[in-house]
């Protein structure tokens, strides 16, 4: 009987897809020995993203159930990845339940439909089983997440912790992917739901601070907003940049990821944050839900204030982990994070490592956006589709 998880981590940068692949599945084996393996987690650069290197690795571990996501990068517990594949194998306790699902072609269904389409799926052969968490992927050019997130709390339950990144790319924004068994899914969502006797603790933070006035939301629908006091919605950030519209657009993804719109969440001390997706005379487009009548402020975020919720984060899901010692932990950091440190990236790792502890295997990817509560004191808060944090989830069994 296995009374405790264990945990195998393997990565290559072979440039031969294949055998970066079988790399990364003989490293991550070795680290189990002859333990057997429930689940397998794949993380890669958008170069894998290709059927047979998911083909391959399920056929090392027998169709064991996989999932995972494409990223612009990989963290490890040694370095951070931009070019590269990662295979985490999960030896999970015997009193312990799981169960993996897909939901495929999102756009052709409203996003709350796939949502509770694939929170159904979760639930199929667990609803007799304490349920602990869930992990979520989903593509990352997803335009309407909120919904997604809406509609799988509608079966998994308001404030059931769930855990979510959205994949990326190198910043092309042109393709990401979530990886299911063996395929390769644009347009799709998966996930894992966990029972029994699993232990986990959670870590929000991101870091960014209000800038100028609070403002009001005047008119909006769903992620567009027309009007910001009662004024044309772009406005905020001709005003504060000094620039047309025009010149905005053509730096639109530096701004966004350097001065976000942050939204004030009644009973949550942070401000949620979002990015932008298009900006024009109409209105702005954000990646999430940004309600009629919400106080907004624009953000801003340093090198320093952002190391230091990345440190806050890895501290709070220690802490929230109470007597237990986490077998690995699980980090999705924003790609606006990324962005921000460019070559200190590994600055935010080794601050997490330092309050994790340097023995605990770390594995993550930077993400397009983040599903998570705002924060993560007794897990009963609701799950927002945000941006620009980071995200620890430490776990134990």
């Amino acid at each position: 009987m296995i009374l405790t998880m264990h945990i195998g981590i393997g990565t290559s940068t072979s440039r031969d897809h294949i055998r970066a692949a079988q790399e990364a599945v003989e490293s991550a084996r070795k680290q189990l020995g002859n333990k057997k393996i429930d689940v397998v987690m794949v993380f890669s650069t958008i170069e894998f993203a290709h059927p047979q290197v998911l083909k391959f690795i399920r056929r090392a571990f027998n169709d064991t159930p996989l999932f995972g996501a494409s990223s612009l990068g990989i963290i490890t517990s040694e370095r951070i990845l931009k070019y590269g594949i990662a295979v985490c194998l999960l030896s999970l306790p015997e009193d312990s339940y799981f169960n993996t699902a897909c939901v495929k072609e999102i756009s052709k269904k409203s996003a709350g439909q796939a949502g509770q389409e694939l929170g159904e799926k979760l639930l199929y052969g667990c609803k007799g089983v304490h349920r602990t968490m869930s992990i979520i992927f989903s593509d990352g050019l997803l335009l309407n997440g909120s919904e997604l997130i809406a509609g799988l709390q509608e079966r998994l339950g308001r404030s059931f912790p769930l855990i979510g990144a959205s994949a990326s790319d190198n910043f092309t924004f042109t393709k990401t992917c979530v990886y299911f068994n063996d395929e390769v899914l644009p347009d799709a969502a998966c996930g894992i739901l966990f029972g029994g006797k699993l232990h986990f603790g959670l870590g929000i933070q991101h870091g960014w601070k209000p800038l100028g006035k609070p403002r009001k939301v005047t008119k909006s629908n769903a992620g567009r907003v027309s009007e910001i006091d009662n004024a044309a919605a772009a406005k905020i950030y001709e005003d504060y940049f000094a620039k047309s519209i025009t010149a905005i657009k053509k730096d639109l993804r530096h701004l966004t990821m350097l001065y976000p719109i942050g939204i004030k969440i009644p009973g949550e001390k942070e401000y949620l944050l979002h990015n932008i997706i298009d900006i024009d005379d109409s209105g702005i487009l954000f990646q999430g839900e940004v309600p009629e009548a919400s106080t907004i402020r624009l953000m801003i975020g340093t090198k320093e204030s952002c190391l230091q919720a990345a440190a806050q984060s890895a501290h709070e899901a220690r802490k929230n982990l109470g007597t237990h010692t986490p077998k690995f932990a699980l980090i999705f950091d924003s790609a606006s994070r990324f962005a921000l440190f460019t070559r200190q990236a590994n600055r935010e790792l080794e601050s997490i490592k330092e309050k994790l502890g340097r023995d605990t295997p770390v594995i993550g990817i930077y993400t397009y956006a983040e599903q998570a509560p705002l924060s993560a004191i007794n897990y009963l808060g609701k799950t927002y589709f945000q941006s620009h944090t980071m995200t620890t989830l430490a776990v134990a069994g």
